[in-house]
């Protein structure tokens, strides 16, 4: 109900739309608006001129207000109504962007005539707007020659929105025409002339123009610097702001988001803590994309002290916030700090869900996965695309395959969720890993689009695992011709040939990447002690301690020896002595991690290691029976999942 206040009875002899104009300016919701409305109505009363401004406004500018309500009363009013009214109700089209938003705004546009009102340059910079937001490139054009008919192609504002509409849509020539041919160019000017060369990828006219801008705002600045993050050209980024004179807290949450959503996760972090540094506080969108670049590295203590810092200054923990504290903790391999984060959760949306169900199945709790699924659809929350490749992935760990196929079915049949190509690459992955081949194939060759590189790279991966030679020469010779630029789907089908003692086969294979001059991607473990970040590659011998790490892995390698552990060295094709090749072997990134967590830890604690690639089987065994002979619990992440060994057993069951 309205404030009492706001109805006092009308005093005799007092005008009475005076008096309503006087509570249609103190109205704060559409709810007391709507209710003065109707007392106006039941007065017998109409809106004056100055009554309608403030309900207009209202209605149609507040992020509370109703634009169709707006309209409604600017299309019905028996007053006469003002070029300003018109002006706010297209102004608010243009904020709306929902659908039919942009022909609202014509509509108001046409009326205007009808009752023989003449735009000024403000109307014709909201439609430009509303044609921006709807890419409506017909109907722009058409106000740009309405424009220069009535002379307000001087305006720098109707200018500067025609500089935007032009570029949002793709035609940057006839924008740079609008910029080149203006009397008058503001920081708005060159801003949208910068903005536009970067939304169509012309990254150098970007930097020519921002050259040349006689004075730079933060907008300036900061515009570029997200271009060039967006082209994925950090090194430029970075360059940028460095020069910044001053940089607000946009400049870091793009600096900081750009590393951490371009694979530089390490980057990431120095630049949050040379932020720390300068005593600038970060929003929570920084603390996000340290928390994704924490989780990319398995960085756990860096992640904790990220998670400290959120409680003691008391930030805001939104459904986005908690779930990426949920996938920092799950990726780091402390399944139950995700789920303590998860159920002390206020705020628990399909994100937050998501992000547990998919940290449960990573971390090998497939069941407690799919029962967190459930209870999210018995609170009445609909899952999205991404719940159901979390699910379809706790299927794949655990080998479910029925069970796989029925949350598959329920995608389309019971939520109305079109199966992407992401989706059914984990039913290959899932048939796949549960070595049901043949029946993987038919279902690629089933599917209703085309299959694309990532679901042949899944059979391929399967094959290799199953040792199926036949259909893996199959899939890899298509898969080197269709992705001759990705190094995995080269070294999978030398694999393959490798272990089917093969080795010309697998050398050609070899041979054919070197013509092409694909580089691998080096195998490569982290691992974090005392808040230090420590990387290794295959063969490392970069690391302070390299003697002493050697050193710890023969002594670790004769223990474990004493209880049957035997090098497996048949994907090892170089022609050369088996002695040579448990060298090769014995040098893999995560086993020298393991070596340096036991030199720098003390013997009860746990080694968190995270690898870019999956485990070999070696490796896998070897860090089995490490688990065994020293009671160590270690925790591996792969590029699919978590391993915790322990007493001589993994969490994935030997099922990876």
């Amino acid at each position: 109900m309205l404030k009492p206040s706001l109805f006092k009875p009308l005093k005799p002899g007092f005008h009475s739309i005076i008096s309503f104009t006087d509570i249609f300016h103190k109205c704060k919701s559409m709810k007391q608006f709507k209710e003065a409305h109707t007392q106006l109505i039941i007065n017998g009363l109409t809106h004056s001129p100055s009554s309608l401004r403030p309900i207009i406004s209202f209605s149609a500018l507040d992020p509370s207000g109703d634009i169709e309500y707006a309209l409604l009363l600017l299309l019905r009013a028996s007053t006469p109504r003002t070029v300003y009214l018109f002006n706010t109700t297209i102004r608010g089209f243009s904020r709306a962007r929902r659908p039919g938003s942009l022909w609202s705004s014509v509509l108001s546009f046409v009326q205007m005539g009808v009752l023989n009102l003449a735009p000024n340059s403000f109307t014709f910079t909201f439609l430009f707007q509303s044609c921006s937001n709807c890419v409506a490139f017909d109907l722009g054009r058409q106000f740009h020659g309405m424009v220069i008919k009535n002379s307000f192609e001087t305006d720098v504002f109707v200018r500067n929105s025609i500089i935007r509409f032009y570029s949002v849509c793709g035609k940057l020539d006839d924008a740079r025409m609008a910029f080149d041919e203006s009397s008058e160019l503001d920081v708005v000017s060159w801003n949208s002339m910068i903005d536009g060369c970067i939304r169509n990828g012309d990254i150098l006219e970007a930097l020519s123009l921002f050259s040349k801008m006689p004075e730079r705002s933060n907008i300036s600045w900061n515009s570029l610097l997200g271009g060039l993050v967006k082209f994925g050209r950090l090194d430029d980024a970075y360059w940028v702001f460095l020069e910044m004179s001053q940089r607000n807290i946009v400049s870091w949450v793009v600096m900081i988001s750009g590393y951490a959503q371009n694979g530089k996760p390490k980057e990431a972090l120095a630049l949050f803590r040379e932020m720390q540094m300068l005593d600038q506080e970060p929003n929570s969108a920084i603390l996000v994309s340290v928390l994704s670049a924490c989780s990319q590295l398995g960085a756990l203590d860096h992640g904790h002290w990220v998670h400290c810092y959120i409680q003691k200054k008391c930030v805001r923990v939104d459904s986005i916030l908690s779930s990426a504290l949920i996938d920092m903790y799950a990726k780091c391999g402390s399944i139950d700090l995700a789920m303590q984060v998860f159920n002390t959760s206020r705020e628990r949306d399909v994100s937050a869900y998501t992000a547990a169900i998919s940290g449960l199945a990573m971390n090998g709790c497939s069941k407690e996965a799919l029962h967190l699924f459930d209870q999210m659809k018995s609170e009445g929350i609909s899952p999205d695309g991404v719940s159901y490749i979390a699910v379809l992935c706790a299927c794949s760990h655990a080998g479910w395959v029925e069970k796989g196929f029925h949350y598959f079915a329920s995608m389309s049949d019971v939520h109305g969720i079109r199966p992407e190509l992401d989706h059914y690459a984990c039913m290959v992955d899932l048939l796949g890993r549960a070595g049901l081949l043949e029946k993987a194939e038919k279902f690629v060759a089933s599917m209703p689009i085309k299959p694309d590189n990532v679901i042949w790279g899944a059979l391929l991966g399967a094959c290799r695992v199953y040792g199926n030679a036949k259909m893996g020469e199959r899939v890899g010779s298509l898969l080197v011709e269709s992705d001759k630029n990705h190094d995995g789907r080269y070294i999978l089908l030398s694999n393959i040939y490798a272990e089917s003692m093969k080795g010309e086969d697998a050398e050609q294979v070899r041979k054919t990447m070197r013509r092409r001059k694909i580089k691998r991607v080096p195998g490569c473990s982290l691992i974090e002690i005392d808040g230090c970040l420590h990387e290794f590659f295959a063969g490392d011998r970069f690391h302070e301690k390299t003697e002493e790490i050697y050193l710890m892995w023969e002594e670790i390698v004769k223990e474990i020896k004493k209880i049957g552990y035997r090098e497996e060295t048949r994907a090892v094709v170089f022609d050369v002595e088996e002695e040579e090749k448990e060298a090769v072997i014995g040098q893999h990134s995560e086993k020298l991690a393991v070596a340096l967590g036991f030199l720098c830890t003390t013997s009860g604690s746990t080694l968190q290691i995270v690898k870019n690639i999956r485990m070999c089987n070696d490796c896998h065994n070897a860090i089995k029976l490490v688990s065994k002979v020293f009671k160590r619990k270690i925790s591996i992440r792969d590029r699919k999942r978590f391993h915790h060994f322990e007493e001589g057993l993994c969490s994935c069951r030997d099922y990876w």
